[in-house]
């Protein structure tokens, strides 16, 4: 059985279903962050060309995903399970876009990476391996 991670938005708990945000939703934006601010001022960024934001981002990395948590305020990391059709996600290999997910378990409520994991996710983006 694969095993699905998500990295987001806190307080979540095991049978919450997760789905995208409404467009006008603003409260996963963080200060100094270049594609927020790019997102703040309507303006896309070159990460929102393939977005999806019909869809959630779920990833088989654990890594990758509390990449993506520690990008959002007081992110969170769950183990999830994707609903409905499972479409590769064109810019991080071992992601996908899924319409909604539901928490299986919470793994960490509160996601600060590591100055080793940081290096290993800058690996990844440059296209090696972690």
């Amino acid at each position: 059985m694969t095993r699905y991670f998500h990295g987001g938005a806190p307080g979540l708990r095991r049978g919450d279903l997760i789905s995208p945000r409404p467009a006008d939703d603003q409260r996963h934006l963080v200060d100094g962050c270049p594609v927020c601010e790019a997102r703040r001022a309507g303006t896309p960024s070159d990460y929102d060309r393939d977005h999806r934001f019909d869809r959630i981002y779920i990833t088989t990395n654990r890594l990758i995903a509390r990449g993506f948590a520690a990008g959002y305020p007081n992110g969170a990391l769950y183990d999830v399970d994707p609903i409905g059709e499972i479409d590769p996600d064109p810019e991080h290999a071992e992601s996908f876009a899924v319409p909604a997910a539901r928490v299986r378990a919470k793994i960490d409520g509160y996601v600060i990476l590591r100055r080793g994991e940081r290096r290993k996710l800058l690996q990844l983006a440059a296209g090696g391996s972690a």
